[in-house]
């Protein structure tokens, strides 16, 4: 291995690391975690910038999302040293201001300065893992590296997940000292299921990605296994979970995944499908089939399915959707401040006479469209609908502006990253998985992916030409 590829491989091996660290060092959703995880995103930046000037070459980054990224940190970092004021409990639901004497009185800032600078520290760390894999995802190699990484890192948090909760209370303990390790909520290093259902969903769709390329790829039985195992962990910690969202995310990705390749294999493979194969997968499927009976006929099956049908009404009793309504229309263009949403709602509960009620609801809205609203306003908000959505859509004319090219790895994923996008979308729409670090690194990973100038003249089939050699 030369010097120039040790350098360009430095940080891209970094980056897998930390998509290991960030779901399993408790979901990062403690301080501590998230600032571990702050300082190594800023050690690969430094490793980034330090290889492409000793290789004096440009990352390979789309100006589209370099601009929304900068206009976002302009933003999020202007309210938070202009911020206005800081705040501290009365209660867990009413809150005394402390006016602050901020630089410019006059001009919009943050309603909580300690809140606002600490999320845009954070903030900022996961942006630079998105520019970074943005500039990753156009290597194919590394494309492959950085989904098989968020899927395995999936599997073992299914397969944790599943063990503590077959172990009781008493094997919990291991992971969650003390009370946590008898909350029934908890699912492996997250202590919200639903945390951990968005995290299994992404893995999910990619190893649903992994197996359907396998099935094209002929000798390749090994593979499919691994793969179909991945898959059966990853089905039996979804439905092992609690969190109904994860139980809905499963069929609907299964759904989408599968009808999207069955109908590519019918159109473009099935004459030259050799049928002894197919015994073999059929036997997978059914394999697949018989796991998920057995888990979801479970001894519990009843109360599942009972949770699974009172799942809106949930909701409806639980989130104050009403002042949710009214904060938001009263939301300036700039909003309140990254993370300040725990801040901004309390005046509003206290008002409409519901501080004694929904008292465990008030750092999340359980809806990320409210939060990420009245943290950032509606331009910010605006910058953020086109970031994530024009991703969605670069991403989905890249995978069908190709012709269908069955067996491809990097086809097949491409795909089953946007997916699983979609939905982390759909499960914001009642809970906060984009409030949750390890998440949203995953999110942005995919989301860099669709969003990479990938080599769409050249057949995925040739050779990887190598992008860190001279000339």
């Amino acid at each position: 291995m030369t010097l120039d590829r040790a350098i360009a491989d430095a940080p891209r091996w970094m980056f897998l690391c930390i998509l290991v660290y960030a779901p399993l060092a408790y979901g990062c959703t403690g301080v501590i975690e998230i600032s571990i995880l702050n300082q190594f995103s800023a050690a690969l930046l430094l490793m980034w910038m330090g290889g492409c000037a000793w290789r004096r070459r440009w990352p390979q980054l789309p100006w589209c999302p370099v601009v929304l990224v900068m206009l976002l940190l302009l933003q999020g970092w202007w309210m938070a040293w202009n911020a206005h004021s800081v705040h501290q409990y009365r209660t867990w639901t009413t809150v005394d201001r402390i006016w602050d004497n901020p630089p410019l009185p006059g001009w919009p800032g943050a309603i909580d300065r300690n809140l606002a600078r600490f999320s845009m520290l954070s903030v900022t760390a996961h942006f630079v893992l998105f520019l970074f894999a943005c500039d990753l995802m156009t290597r194919p190699v590394w494309r492959k590296r950085a989904w098989g990484t968020m899927a395995l890192t999936a599997v073992l948090v299914a397969v944790g997940g599943t063990v503590l909760k077959a172990g009781g209370p008493g094997m919990r303990e291991w992971v969650w000292g003390g009370e946590l390790a008898k909350l029934t909520t908890t699912f492996a290093p997250y202590r919200y299921h639903g945390n951990a259902a968005s995290l299994m969903s992404i893995g999910w769709a990619l190893a649903l990605g992994f197996a359907a390329s396998a099935v094209g790829q002929e000798r390749r039985t090994l593979r499919l296994t691994a793969w179909v195992m991945a898959v059966l962990a990853l089905l039996i910690g979804l439905f092992t979970n609690t969190s109904r969202a994860g139980w809905g995310l499963a069929v609907l990705l299964a759904g989408v995944v599968g009808g999207r390749f069955l109908r590519a294999w019918w159109r473009t493979a099935r004459d030259h499908f050799d049928w002894r194969r197919g015994l073999i997968y059929a036997g997978l499927l059914a394999l697949v089939a018989a796991a998920l009976m057995v888990v979801t006929m479970s001894s519990d099956w009843q109360e599942k399915a009972k949770r699974f049908r009172t799942a809106a009404e949930t909701i409806q009793e639980r989130y104050p959707s009403g002042v949710y309504h009214q904060l938001a229309a009263e939301t300036s263009l700039l909003g309140h401040g990254a993370d300040c949403f725990q801040m901004a709602l309390p005046p509003y509960m206290e008002m409409n006479g519901l501080t004694g009620t929904f008292d465990r609801f008030w750092r999340h809205a359980h809806n990320d469209y409210y939060e990420y609203l009245v943290n950032w306003g509606w331009g910010g908000a605006a910058l953020w609908a086109v970031l994530i959505g024009g991703g969605i859509a670069r991403g989905l004319r890249h995978h069908f502006g190709r012709p269908a090219m069955w067996g491809s790895t990097q086809w097949t994923l491409s795909f089953c990253g946007v997916a699983a996008v979609l939905g982390i979308l759909l499960h914001a729409f009642w809970d906060f998985p984009l409030e949750v670090a390890s998440i949203t690194v995953f999110f942005l990973t995919l989301l860099a992916d669709a969003w990479a100038d990938h080599e769409d003249r050249k057949e995925l089939t040739q050779p990887e030409p190598d992008p860190d050699s001279p000339g």
